[in-house]
């Protein structure tokens, strides 16, 4: 692979994370307003309407991998988000980002269990340092396991399994007709959820709307989008590790926006976490 293609990758994939980390203080505070799974069907809805501009409509036909792809993924990355919510509800939000962080470890693992790539010890060490990082970065309490941390491990497993699925399908499948049926399936699904187990009516409104439009357009269709054309060129693991970085833009995001400054220990999570993925992304694996 051209090392200038793997390079417009690898910044994609950290703008990507860039975005999901700035938006993560907007989209808490439009989650007041709009239950979890009305809010990701809509977003992702959104985001299906935006694709509808970036297909190939001189070739429309779908092929078999990329509907069968794109369902899959589409249901392992709804799976992540229901595992997360439900979570939440019995657990801490440092702890649920930080356990749903550990899937950069699982997506190694799990490739080595199934023999489906060989993991050289520079990402190993990646790894553990960004997982270190996460741990003081986000200081999750000693309080051991409960309900909902063993609900968010099962976000953490979905999106891990969908890292690896996805890039499966990447291999064979035009991006944006594998990436607009996972659009879909996300959306019907929330939806579906939302009119089954929700009761919050939506209140609309100037912030809700921005927010929607910018996690649609920019965080989904941008951000997800280019992490389907991106695995194209990376692997699995360096992926992962990428994303290790939403933490670190997120808590940066909110000491700029509402003053929540980083203690030492954080800064030095922050730290570990950039130097993994700087040594993990750097050369050759």
């Amino acid at each position: 692979m051209p090392k200038n293609k793997t390079h417009l990758a690898q910044l994609c994939l950290l703008l990507t994370t860039f975005i999901w980390g700035c938006t993560f203080t907007m989209v808490k505070e439009s989650l007041q307003n709009c239950p979890p799974y009305a809010f990701a069907g809509w977003r992702f809805g959104l985001a299906s309407v935006g694709c509808l501009f970036f297909l190939d409509w001189k070739n429309i036909r779908f092929k078999k991998n990329e509907l069968i792809g794109g369902v899959f993924c589409g249901i392992l990355l709804f799976s992540g988000y229901a595992f997360q919510k439900f979570g939440l509800i019995y657990t801490s939000p440092t702890k649920s980002a930080f356990i749903t962080g550990t899937c950069i470890i699982m997506v190694p693992i799990l490739l080595v269990i199934l023999r489906l790539q060989a993991i050289h010890l520079k990402i190993w060490i990646s790894v553990v340092l960004a997982i270190i990082g996460l741990f003081l970065l986000l200081n999750p309490d000693n309080e051991g396991l409960n309900h909902g941390d063993i609900l968010t491990f099962g976000c953490a497993l979905s999106f891990a399994i969908h890292v690896i699925i996805q890039n499966y399908y990447t291999r064979k499948s035009r991006t944006m007709f594998l990436f607009f049926p996972q659009l879909i399936t996300v959306s019907l699904l929330s939806f579906l959820l939302h009119w089954t187990v929700e009761t919050q009516a939506i209140t609309w409104s100037n912030q809700l709307i921005t927010t929607l439009f910018i996690t649609g357009i920019f965080a989904t269709l941008f951000g997800i989008g280019t992490m389907v054309w991106a695995q194209k060129i990376l692997s699995p693991s360096r992926t992962t590790i990428i994303f290790s970085m939403e933490p670190v833009f997120a808590a940066l995001f909110a000491m700029i926006m509402i003053g929540d400054f980083l203690s030492l220990i954080e800064w030095m999570g922050g730290g570990l976490i950039i130097a993994g993925v700087i040594y993990g992304e750097s050369g050759k694996e």
